[in-house]
């Protein structure tokens, strides 16, 4: 394949001045590029606006021009936080031969990963293919169609003899130009030949939830079927045409949630917490799934082992404790945790900080400290819970008019600093450390306890450039109890002299230092996050940290309330994906409206108003409007941008998505949820909540989408085994009718306090009802007659009736 080949060409020993002799262009001219980028909404992709490179952004204009010009589309897909993208942008674009390759010989386009995720999953996956290797940034080199002919992560700045001197030289960034250059020019039916059939292999490497059930239901069971929904004036109704709900295929079941259990305990790391082998990730959905474990009903723990899921939680709060004393998180300021590490100890991380990431720790850390402690002020990650609330409730993170930012940057200056420099912010020579504290002793414990060396604590073979040459990553190694002894104190002064320390790290580096850059558009879906994560957090709080608690929801509504005025769309029915200083082209993704859907049912629960899950139902609609597999369409071609299986289950992007070569379903969980998981979960929520049939039966007909790679994979898939897991078993629903003006008496308080104290594990449902007016009330017919018949007061659904909670329940 070519591809094959020039990756192979990556190690040529050929020298470039031999190459540029052979590529002369010989082609017609062309009016040049201009570069367009200033129009994009991403400040990452704005920021390129005054390079050399003449960037277009993805749309029919430079498709057409790509095509006209018959002419490869170089696409580099980056996001502003990424220490590599920085440096290719400032090391590779800036340089002016490659710009001018660039230029005249391609059509450069630049994309924001955070605004175009499934562009992103798709050239990744292909990139992993072909080299084994991912990551940011993303270069590739697309047919005009935009199908793949080669494509790699970071490549090194050109230099006068890289890729020259031997073997053990990787082929810099010009050298790869001029090398597609030459093939694109001498090979080019091949490249097109073999990109074709990439795109085929490609549909198969990511061919979840397009395969369907592998089993059908026991004959004579009720709800064989799919659902169809019709449209009313109330929303979906439920299912018509003499149609039942469907059922969870009889293969899936408890079972694998112990196989799952399984294959994730044989890769976990008894040392230093985690699962596998460097570089590690947090990866909350696996370790929500731990944490859930013992905390679903009885039957999860009689297949799984009461030990086992036992077990499962003690794997999750280890690797939360390692994540906590280690160099990811910002021991000095409290400003959250960086995206991953590069060591197995957590020890050196990749500075950047994404929102998300913070905010899914956030609700792990939430549930950690629950189940630690019951929620006891001061208790074990109690700290780490506060401070992750005062990171996304502050600015620069959450925004004065509503809204969270995306991320804040891997790179900054110090003082004196002509450069961007990775980590710069976080980083501390023993020199500079002891003088900020001043106190021998003081800082001779303080570096004690954080690992704080004179020749610094990284290790040479985690610093191949020598940036970090002396300097220390704050974390922790020693416990108080362990200093204390050692320094003959007790612990309350050892906590006395870190406090002071900490204190005065931060005074210094707030005034010597530059925060790194946020970049401060705000995603839909991320948002939906960042709000779910504070709207849980702030009702767990609330009985004895008024202040945070109420700086949770006045962060989480206003959020909510800026997407609602400035992403959604009342007239069309349309989310918008983007906001940055306007609203962007983007459109919303799957991904968006399912995490803003969990996150606006979160807030719904946590504050009781009514219009969040209205908001939330409307979106739910349109999301299944927009991007559902029905089962009643004909399937099309599977490779096809326009495909449909018929299987069920959400794709990624709608039918007529732009510039796009294929369409995924996501059911995989990665560093985030996956958007099929949290889709199962808020149609079972709105389903019970509403009393709507059509929404639960859409949650099983999306789980049996996956069913081939659940049977297969399960420890892939924990967030849909949590609806495998309501499927079979249901979940808890409680009701509060209040009244205007009137408190929840006792028993209804007591319960909410238990419900919001609790860590998350099978599904739960919290509704509010004030009159038969309601909306809800209005969905519901069953709720419009508890709200009409019954009093002020407590009720829990069981067997289809709801029953009134007495004093023993809330106990």
């Amino acid at each position: 394949m070519v591809a094959s080949e020039l990756s192979q060409a990556a190690r040529a020993e050929q020298p470039q001045s031999q190459l540029t002799a052979e590529l002369k262009d010989d082609a017609p001219q062309t009016v040049p590029l201009v570069n367009r980028v200033g129009q994009s909404k991403s400040p990452y992709v704005r920021s390129h606006a005054e390079g050399k490179v003449a960037w277009q952004l993805l749309d029919d204009e430079t498709i057409d021009r790509a095509k006209k010009e018959n002419k490869l589309i170089f696409l580099h897909i980056g996001f502003k936080a990424c220490h590599y993208s920085r440096l290719t942008s400032t090391e590779c674009f800036t340089h002016s031969e490659c710009a001018k390759i660039l230029n005249e010989s391609f059509i450069p386009v630049i994309i924001d990963r955070e605004e175009r995720p499934e562009l992103d999953t798709i050239y990744m996956n292909y990139v992993q293919a072909v080299s084994g290797n991912g990551g940011w940034p993303l270069n590739l080199f697309l047919t005009p169609e935009l199908e793949p002919v080669f494509g790699g992560t970071y490549y090194p700045a050109p230099e006068p003899n890289n890729g020259s001197s031997g073997d053990d030289e990787r082929l810099d960034f010009l050298a790869i130009l001029k090398k597609l250059q030459k093939v694109w020019k001498e090979q080019e039916a091949r490249c097109r030949q073999e990109a074709k059939e990439v795109v085929v292999k490609l549909h198969d490497f990511a061919a979840e939830g397009t395969l369907g059930a592998t089993s059908t239901v026991e004959p004579g069971v009720a709800g064989s079927q799919s659902a169809t929904l019709a449209r009313s004036e109330t929303g979906l109704e439920h299912p018509g045409t003499g149609r039942t709900a469907a059922v969870v295929s009889s293969e899936l079941d408890l079972e694998h949630l112990e196989e799952a259990y399984t294959h994730i305990a044989g890769t976990f790391d008894p040392v230093y917490g985690g699962f596998g082998v460097a570089p590690k990730f947090p990866t909350p959905p696996k370790l929500s799934f731990l944490l859930r474990l013992p905390r679903y009903l009885a039957p999860v723990q009689d297949v799984v082992g009461e030990t086992e899921c036992a077990h499962a939680a003690e794997m999750a709060l280890f690797t939360l404790r390692k994540i906590r004393d280690s160099g990811l998180r910002d021991h000095v300021g409290g400003h959250g945790f960086a995206r991953y590490s590069v060591t197995a100890d957590w020890s050196v991380p990749r500075f950047e900080k994404l929102v998300v990431h913070n905010a899914l720790l956030l609700g792990l850390y939430l549930d950690a400290w629950l189940i630690a402690t019951g929620g006891e002020k001061n208790g074990e990650f109690y700290d780490v819970v506060v401070e992750l609330v005062d990171y996304l409730t502050s600015a620069p993170i959450s925004l004065p008019d509503g809204g969270f930012v995306s991320s804040e940057a891997a790179d900054s200056y110090r003082r004196g600093d002509r450069h961007l420099r990775e980590g710069a912010y976080s980083l501390w020579t023993r020199r500079e450390f002891d003088s900020v504290i001043g106190d021998d002793h003081e800082a001779a414990l303080a570096a004690s306890y954080w690992n704080v060396l004179e020749d610094g604590n990284i290790e040479p073979d985690q610093d191949p450039n020598d940036e970090f040459v002396n300097e220390n990553i704050l974390r922790v190694v020693k416990d108080k109890a362990e200093i204390g002894r050692q320094a003959g104190i007790t612990i309350d002064d050892v906590e006395r002299v870190l406090a002071s320390a900490k204190q005065k790290l931060k005074a210094h580096r707030e005034k010597e230092r530059t925060r790194p850059e946020a970049d401060t558009k705000i995603v839909a879906g991320r948002n939906g996050l960042v709000i779910g994560a504070l709207a849980r957090t702030g009702s767990a709080l609330a009985p004895f940290d008024a202040d945070r608690s109420n700086a949770c929801f006045e962060a989480a509504s206003k959020a909510a309330a800026f997407i609602r005025a400035n992403l959604w769309d009342e007239n069309e029915k349309i989310l918008y994906r983007i906001y940055s200083e306007g609203r962007g082209d983007t459109k919303g993704l799957a991904d968006d409206y399912a995490h803003l859907i969990e996150g606006l049912i979160d807030l719904y629960e946590a504050t009781g108003e009514e219009k969040w899950a209205e908001f939330a139902d409307e979106l739910q609609k349109v999301q299944i409007d927009i991007f559902y597999d029905s089962t009643s369409v004909p399937a099309t071609t599977p490779t096809s941008p326009t495909a449909r299986s018929s299987c069920g289950a959400f794709y990624t992007t709608p039918e007529n998505a732009p510039h796009t070569i294929l369409r995924l379903k996501d059911g995989m969980d990665t560093a985030l949820p996956s958007t099929n998981a949290v889709s199962v979960s808020n149609l079972f929520r709105l389903g019970i909540m509403l009393s709507d049939e059509a929404y639960t039966a859409l949650a099983r007909e999306s789980i049996n989408a996956f069913e081939a790679e659940i049977l297969q994979y399960p420890w892939l898939f924990p967030g849909l085994l949590s609806g495998v897991v309501t499927a079979r078993l249901g979940g808890a629903t409680w009701v509060v009718i209040r009244k205007d003006g009137v408190n929840d008496d006792e028993i209804a308080t007591k319960l909410l306090r238990k419900i919001h104290s609790e860590a998350r594990g099978g599904l739960r449902n919290i509704i509010v009802l004030k009159s038969e007016n309601d909306a809800l009330a209005k969905r519901s017919p069953a709720l419009k007659e508890l709200v009409t018949t019954q009093k002020p007061g407590a009720y829990r659904l069981e067997d289809g009736i709801y029953r009134p909670v007495n004093r023993a329940d809330v106990a």
